[in-house]
């Protein structure tokens, strides 16, 4: 579990140091210091990640093994914390940066991401649809949740899609249930990205209903 809540970190990378110090508040600076520590993981990747060569001829995959994981951690706590805060330009910045690693590095493919995170940025990616905090980058978040999902497509509906629902708060577990239901299994990128919206849009409309009723009223 990465602690978001937690601000403050101090990733190294070749010989670079970085201190992370998201309370500033100065939004230009924390973006400058995002761009510092995307380049930092773009530009100095093996420094996190270093190929076995052999295994790679062998098996014909590239194996990699993880060095310096608290940094790494560390970079990825900031950025998760980042998409907690109310700056959109901030959020589409470093959306951006997280969907250009994944492109370029398979950053959502690697072990400690797939094990340890996914799904937490999944979960705030989520989040923030629901409570309509950055609308204008609808499309850019349902993207990216899909290409997360897409990684253990699996995982995401036989074990996190019903965490997500059991955790909602403002519905009951009736609403919850047909929530889980009518969210379908597809895998390509057009109906999955319309199974999350439709998820997001039924479970506000639930939420709005139910705190429409007065106390006692049976619920739809």
């Amino acid at each position: 579990m990465l602690p978001w809540a937690q601000a403050g970190a101090a990733p190294q990378a070749a010989g670079l140091s970085v201190c992370v110090s998201l309370q500033r508040p100065s939004p230009d600076v924390k973006a400058e210091l995002f761009e510092l520590l995307f380049r930092t993981l773009h530009h100095n990747w093996r420094y996190f990640f270093k190929s076995t060569v052999l295994a790679s001829v062998q098996r014909g995959i590239a194996e990699e093994q993880m060095e310096n994981e608290p940094q790494f951690s560390a970079i990825m706590q900031a950025f998760g914390q980042s998409f907690l805060q109310p700056d959109i330009h901030l959020f589409k910045q470093n959306l951006f940066y997280l969907e250009t690693l994944n492109t370029k590095q398979k950053l959502y493919h690697k072990k400690i991401f797939r094990t340890a995170m996914l799904f937490q940025f999944v979960n705030v990616l989520l989040q923030v649809l629901v409570h309509k905090s950055h609308d204008l980058l609808q499309e850019e978040i349902g993207i990216a949740i899909y290409n997360m999902a897409s990684v253990d497509f699996d995982g995401f509906f036989a074990a996190f899609l019903p965490e997500f629902l059991t955790s909602c708060d403002g519905v009951d577990a009736n609403q919850k249930s047909v929530l889980g239901r009518n969210f379908k299994m597809d895998r390509d990128l057009p109906s999955f990205t319309q199974n999350v919206h439709r998820l997001v849009n039924d479970l506000r409309y639930y939420r709005l209903c139910n705190d429409s009723l007065p106390p006692g009223t049976v619920k739809l």
